[in-house]
């Protein structure tokens, strides 16, 4: 049977203003702003967690929660995510609780997701609305915290300054009872930081031959711990 060339124009816009609503209704509830990433030409790297947009999943204090392709500035310490209908990089307007990449890995972790969340209390340099990497949740948290910072460097006997972004050593962080300190993730620090089930901890630990160095097996120790 022959479709009629008038309803096939019909049925192919009414297709492309189907795609061009989600679009909006993307943009609407995500109520993005453009972002200045031209503040950034004149330094080398990146100053994304990762360089590429991943897949990932947004919830907004609002209530709402939003499928977006995503970029974290670990600078700014700001989520980015790419607008739909001309891949610009748009910064919420609504504040953002928590997010997580579905797919991707870095070279900072070993765990997939990676989730990430605030609303923790201030420590350091961080604040209630400071980002950090979820290893372990529970009663007891394990966060994560990164940092980038654009580090100048001026040659000897030359003018010319080179910027470029450098990664600091990530900091971990124990939360309990709503009190947050530092922790270094080794055996012993670890250990005495959960000093109710040391014998079981110390146990697990030997048993499962856990890497302090790998977020996976961090993630595995604390889950564990939480269940007791």
């Amino acid at each position: 049977m022959k479709i009629p060339f008038f309803t096939l124009i019909v049925a192919g816009l009414m297709c492309c203003g189907t795609i061009s609503s989600a679009q909006n209704q993307i943009l609407n509830d995500n109520q993005g702003k453009p972002v200045m990433e031209q503040s950034y030409t004149d330094v080398e790297g990146s100053p994304y967690l990762a360089a590429s947009w991943l897949p990932g999943i947004v919830s907004l204090t609002n209530g709402k929660t939003i499928a977006a392709k995503l970029k974290y500035d670990v600078v700014k310490d700001e989520l980015l995510f790419q607008s739909p209908r001309d891949s610009m990089a748009l910064a919420f307007v609504t504040p953002v609780k928590s997010f997580r990449f579905d797919i991707g890995t870095i070279d900072e972790s070993s765990l997939v997701p990676l989730i990430f969340s605030n609303g923790y209390p201030a420590i350091d340099e961080q604040s209630e609305v400071s980002f950090y990497q979820v290893i372990a949740d529970g009663k007891v948290k394990l966060l994560k915290r990164y940092k980038k910072v654009i580090h100048s460097d001026q040659a000897f006997n030359s003018a010319t300054t080179t910027k470029t972004f450098a990664m600091r050593d990530a900091v971990y962080y124990l939360l309990a009872d709503n009190k947050i300190i530092r922790v270094k993730p080794t055996p012993k620090t670890i250990a005495a930081t959960l000093p109710d089930k040391t014998d079981q901890v110390q146990t697990f630990i030997k048993t499962n031959k856990i890497d302090f160095k790998s977020d996976r097996d961090l993630a595995k120790l604390f889950s564990y711990y939480n269940s007791l």
